[in-house]
């Protein structure tokens, strides 16, 4: 049962993979594209204003659960979730003991 919820999370993960490395979305707007610069026009408002607006040094953190408002308590729940399933996955397996 672990190893086939271990090969469908991993399924799961090569399916996402592919979608993001797809040209139709992940090479458009992940890794540039025609239209990179249309999506880009916070970056420089959040690499200047970061520390003023905040007050954290980790502009990540500040963007995430900061200036993202509502959808952040979403984004959070992601983030832990991965985070909870990866290292799930990469602990070592045991054997039950059949005593």
């Amino acid at each position: 049962m672990k190893r086939a919820l271990a090969f469908l999370s991993l399924m799961i993960i090569f399916a996402a993979l592919m979608v993001a490395l797809s040209p139709g979305y992940g090479i458009k707007f992940g890794l540039g594209g025609e239209d990179w610069k249309r999506y880009r026009y916070t970056d420089d408002y959040y690499i200047k204003h970061g520390l003023e607006d905040v007050g954290g040094m980790n502009i990540v953190t500040d963007i995430v659960f900061d200036y993202r408002g509502y959808d952040t308590i979403g984004e959070a729940t992601v983030l832990f979730t991965a985070i909870a399933g990866a290292v799930a996955l990469l602990r070592p397996w045991r054997r039950e003991r059949n005593e």
